[in-house]
């Protein structure tokens, strides 16, 4: 099944929000200016993605679910993730099983805090310690964990729920048993993609207002990728 993953650097230019329902402007305004800000531009880039692929004109209605996860109300619409770094705002979608999505960016929080460094396994301290850059490396586990709290709806994020084994490009996650994670670093952002079941094409688009979506890669479990920075994590069989 394919993943489609949208990148947009937001400019301070007002959005173009006739794909937005009244309910959602609304709640927009109860917002203080920057997370309305965000919003806004969320749910703009989601609504136009909707369009692009599927030809639905108006964002659909969005829902919170018991977990904590956006979903859209109606039965058979595709699953999303929204993320934002800095002025950098990221969805990804897809019309068979979960997603989740995270983005950091590089260098704005040049160590992990205490709490995240606690959840770090041993395996994963040895990785990080073992990379040219390991502050950069750790925040990219971070990101890659990130994205698979979101995809099972995780709020409380507990260390021994997932642990991730970079060097042999295996995970293991109690609560979402089958994923798989595509991760990259382009320029000062990192990007994870994590969906359940497999990933069987990624594919990655930029986003703009003038120039709509343009697609830049797409990324498929048996592809040899140039990225120094690719990493693909796949789930390991359930612990016994």
């Amino acid at each position: 099944m394919a993943c489609h993953f949208a990148q947009w650097a937001i400019t301070e230019s007002e959005p173009d929000i006739h794909r937005l329902s009244a309910d959602v402007l609304t709640f927009a305004n109860t917002l203080s200016p920057k997370p309305a800000r965000r919003f806004i531009h969320g749910r703009v880039l989601l609504a136009e993605l909707m369009f692009y692929l599927y030809g639905i004109t108006r964002l659909p209605q969005i829902v919170i679910l018991p977990s904590g996860r956006p979903s859209f109300s109606s039965v058979g619409l595709p699953d999303f993730s929204l993320a934002y770094a800095g002025s950098t705002l990221g969805v990804m979608l897809s019309s068979e099983g979960n997603v989740g999505l995270d983005l950091e960016i590089l260098h704005a929080r040049s160590a992990l805090s205490q709490v995240r460094q606690s959840a770090l396994s041993a395996v994963e301290k040895s990785w990080i310690a073992m990379q040219a850059d390991p502050d950069e490396s750790a925040l990219q586990l971070e990101c890659i964990r990130q994205s698979v709290h979101k995809l099972s709806g995780q709020n409380d994020i507990v260390a021994d729920t997932l642990s991730l084994h970079p060097s042999s490009g295996r995970l293991r996650s109690s609560i979402t048993p089958n994923v798989q994670v595509m991760s990259d670093i382009e320029g000062p952002v990192v990007w994870s993609c994590a969906h359940s079941p497999d990933i069987l094409r990624l594919i990655c688009w930029r986003y703009s207002p003038r120039e709509g979506f343009v697609g830049t890669q797409t990324f498929s479990p048996q592809q040899q990728v140039d990225s120094l920075h690719f990493m693909k994590l796949t789930s390991l069989p359930p612990a016994k």
